[in-house]
């Protein structure tokens, strides 16, 4: 009986080994965010836009963190084993706390936006058709888009928001997203009517 005993608990103590041999460290997603914000000088108080998700890179576990402080986003790739960072990304974003709607230059952007997609060059048009297609481009305002996104979006605000206007399809529209407790929205709106042609939700 006692062998038998004595068995049983070289047997347990042994499968505890092996299963904690077998299970992988992980440093939990509040431990990344922890090491990114340490790495930018950021506290959570600091920043907007924060969604942090699981993925897998070069075949390591990695934790993605991403966030916008002081007009700058940063995308942060963590080891999920050891919390060793692998990438920086940082690049300047907008400010929408302080972008005047009027700001938006219609004509210069027409022009631009016609050349990224190989129209043909404005000089070659009338004038007349120029002023109708710069009119008609763009009836709302940005103001008025970020308005009706957040509106969608209750307790975002400009912080949590990325916009910008761009030409597709033949028409102007805004487009962007909002990340905002760990939920991304993403949408579409015409620029010249105001409907939303996408809009879009994810869990993060």
């Amino acid at each position: 009986m006692q062998k038998l005993l004595l068995k049983l608990t070289v047997w347990i103590a042994f499968a505890g080994f092996l299963a904690g041999c077998g299970g992988t460290s992980d440093i939990g997603k509040e431990r990344a965010q922890e090491i990114a914000f340490s790495d930018a000088g950021f506290t959570e108080e600091d920043v907007t836009r924060l969604h942090i998700s699981r993925d897998k890179e070069d075949g390591e576990e990695v934790y993605d963190v991403e966030f916008t402080a002081e007009q700058t986003e940063y995308k942060y790739e963590i080891r999920s084993v050891d919390g060793d960072i692998l990438s920086v990304d940082h690049e300047a974003v907008q400010n929408l706390e302080k972008a005047d709607k009027d700001s938006f230059d219609h004509n210069g952007s027409f022009e631009d936006l016609q050349e990224q997609e190989k129209m043909p060059d404005a000089k070659q048009q009338t004038q007349e058709t120029q002023t109708q297609d710069t009119d008609t481009a763009a009836q709302l305002t940005m103001e008025e888009a970020v308005k009706l996104v957040l509106d969608r979006v209750p307790g975002a605000s400009k912080a949590d928001l990325k916009i910008e206007m761009e030409y597709d399809d033949g028409r102007y529209k805004y487009e962007g997203d909002i990340i905002y407790e760990q939920r991304e929205y993403e949408f579409e709106i015409d620029a010249a009517t105001g409907d939303f042609l996408e809009w879009s939700e994810e869990r993060r």
